[in-house]
């Protein structure tokens, strides 16, 4: 990839800026990440020995369930409702799709405008058949919580972000071509 003008500033400093911009961004007022693990057991319809298990964190959703004020002003107590889809693959290639449903409170700096979320980050699971022909998975979450809102920034810039010309890769092409029109008859 080729660099971005002016670049890393050298050992005399970086000339100053041309303008200041007002932009629009999404600016984390708090955020923390977190390692969640849960265990669920449930009895499959048939016997199961397990191959493998596996996360689908495509449809696995994190939300917010309640926000509750703290003694510590503009900090909150929030609870976030995890739903994890997971699957369980026996050694005859039966899948069982299973979801864990996990609640986590999180104290956040949430003031008036700013909007919690979160996110799995990623995800493993494990599971072991029980005597008793049940199952127990165990799911471990990588999770990130923030607050965050919508802003406008005042920035010292350069100006506009110019792209350099592309390399050439294989053989120039002539653009445009030649001849680019049929002769004309004399």
């Amino acid at each position: 990839m080729a660099s971005v003008s002016p670049g890393p500033c050298p050992d005399t400093g970086c000339p100053p800026t041309t303008e200041i911009d007002c932009i629009v961004v999404d600016k984390v007022y708090d955020s923390c990440s977190q390692t969640i693990t849960t265990t669920q057991t449930f009895l499959p319809s048939a016997v199961c020995p397990i191959s493998s298990c596996a996360i689908d964190l495509s449809t696995s959703s994190c939300t917010v369930g309640a926000v509750t004020p703290t003694s510590a002003t503009d900090y909150n107590n929030i609870t976030f409702i995890i739903s994890v889809d997971y699957s369980v693959t026996c050694t005859s290639g039966v899948t069982l799709p299973e979801t864990a449903v996990i609640t986590q409170n999180v104290t956040l700096y949430n003031p008036s405008g700013t909007t919690p979320s979160c996110t799995i980050l990623s995800g493993a699971c494990t599971c072991v058949n029980l005597p008793n022909g049940d199952i127990s998975c165990t799911l471990t979450l990588c999770m990130l919580f923030q607050t965050t809102a919508t802003v406008q920034l005042l920035i010292p810039t350069y100006g506009f972000c110019v792209p350099p010309v592309c390399p050439q890769v294989g053989p120039v092409l002539a653009c445009p071509p030649s001849p680019l029109f049929p002769p004309q008859a004399s």
